[in-house]
């Protein structure tokens, strides 16, 4: 009986021996999964908080395109009115340069009436120069013929008188 008690111990230590050393088997196994899973949760935290940080620079970028297409929308608007502004001053200039081409035709226009009213003059002048010379010949040739006349009947009238104081001699 007292092997069999001591079998009997025996065989309650190896069982209590085998069941300490399989708990701490599966305390060692559930400590080491235990590590692995806080490893797993602290990356899953840092990979949560990257994808939150590149989540906000997505949106932070896509506030800054927002604002850029926003900027350009403004710019290209500020463009066309410039352009249109300019379209207009050049509209104006050539209005204004048009006046002033038509101004100074018509000066020319003006300036040449009064050349042709001037040569006008001139010409009746010269008209009247003719004229005058050709009465101021006329007159010479007839002052000369008469003169010559004059001279003649001058000489008869002599010629006459000659003869009579001749003949009453």
């Amino acid at each position: 009986m007292k092997i069999k008690k001591i079998i009997i111990a025996a065989a309650t230590f190896a069982i209590v021996f085998s069941a300490t050393i399989g708990v701490k088997t599966l305390a060692d196994n559930y400590w080491t999964g235990h590590g692995e899973i806080q490893t797993i949760n602290a990356n899953i935290d840092t990979l949560s908080n990257r994808v939150k940080t590149k989540n906000q620079t997505i949106s932070d970028l896509n506030n800054t395109i927002a604002n850029l297409k926003s900027s350009v929308d403004s710019q290209t608007s500020q463009v066309s009115a410039l352009q249109a502004q300019l379209v207009q001053a050049n509209v104006d200039k050539q209005n204004e340069i048009q006046a002033k081409i038509n101004e100074i035709n018509d000066k020319i226009a003006e300036g040449n009436q009064k050349v042709a009213d001037k040569q006008k003059e001139v010409d009746a002048a010269n008209q009247t120069i003719a004229q005058l010379n050709q009465q101021l010949n006329d007159l010479r040739q007839k002052s000369g013929q008469d003169n010559d006349q004059a001279l003649r009947e001058v000489q008869d009238t002599r010629a006459k008188s000659d003869q009579a104081v001749k003949d009453a001699q």
